[in-house]
């Protein structure tokens, strides 16, 4: 892996952890560089997109359907345009893979009613680029892909991963830790409710299930490096790494 790595994370302030990814990713020999969304940097860097080595893009409490800051919303779905234009891979969890579709022309819409808790997706093609689970699924919408994607994984909710060029896009949430779920589950208690669920009992499947969750978001990072990224700058898997 090529010294010097930088992975441009954006985020919003009360959900800026990239758990198990960023763990990946920085055993993959990347340096993480976070920019928040309420402070405005995000339009900072669709001119200087090339600074970087890749792009992920976290959830958020946002909605891209009923957005919250326009200005941030558009200058998210810039930004994601000039990486793929400059080569940048582009991972896009949750909220993040919502900017991808509305960015490259997909629809998204808020869903009858929320998903929350540990699903498993089923892969629409022959394909390891994402496996079937366990993911933790915590939101509020549905989610079109552009007409020019390749749609990875569905369930009965919609689509929850596709595929454009240097670009990964996932609905669920492979970067969380258990203390997140606590967060989430005490910060919207609401939707967990009207999703049919119990708060302690998702946090305990939650540290259950951390040990395969983690294994899992470790293989989509190491899918979305060796498959999916098209920058020249990444070199070819190390298979000598932990």
């Amino acid at each position: 892996m090529t010294p010097g790595l930088s992975a441009l994370v954006v985020a919003n302030a009360a959900d800026s952890d990239p758990g198990h990814v960023g763990e990946r990713l920085e055993q993959r020999g990347f340096r993480l560089r976070t920019t928040l969304r309420e402070d405005g940097g995000v339009a900072g860097m669709v001119d200087s997109v090339r600074s970087v080595d890749v792009v992920v893009l976290l959830g958020s409490e946002w909605s891209v359907h009923s957005p919250v800051d326009t200005a941030a919303l558009k200058a998210e779905c810039a930004l994601v345009r000039s990486a793929m234009a400059a080569g940048i891979p582009v991972l896009a969890i949750c909220y993040g893979a919502q900017v991808v579709a509305a960015a490259c022309g997909g629809v998204v819409e808020r869903a009858a009613r929320p998903e929350i808790g540990w699903i498993r997706v089923d892969p629409t093609e022959e394909t390891d680029l994402v496996v079937d689970g366990p993911w933790l699924a915590f939101h509020t919408d549905v989610v079109e892909p552009p007409p020019h994607a390749r749609l990875l994984a569905r369930n009965d909710c919609g689509a929850q991963a596709f595929l454009l060029p240097g670009v990964l896009a996932v609905q669920f949430h492979p970067e969380v830790r258990p203390d997140v779920v606590l967060d989430w589950a005490r910060r919207f208690p609401d939707l967990v409710s009207e999703a049919g669920l119990d708060a302690p009992e998702l946090v305990a499947q939650s540290r259950a299930r951390e040990p395969e969750a983690r294994a899992a978001a470790h293989a989509l990072v190491d899918s979305f490096l060796d498959a999916v990224a098209t920058s020249d700058r990444l070199q070819p898997r190390d298979r000598s790494r932990p």
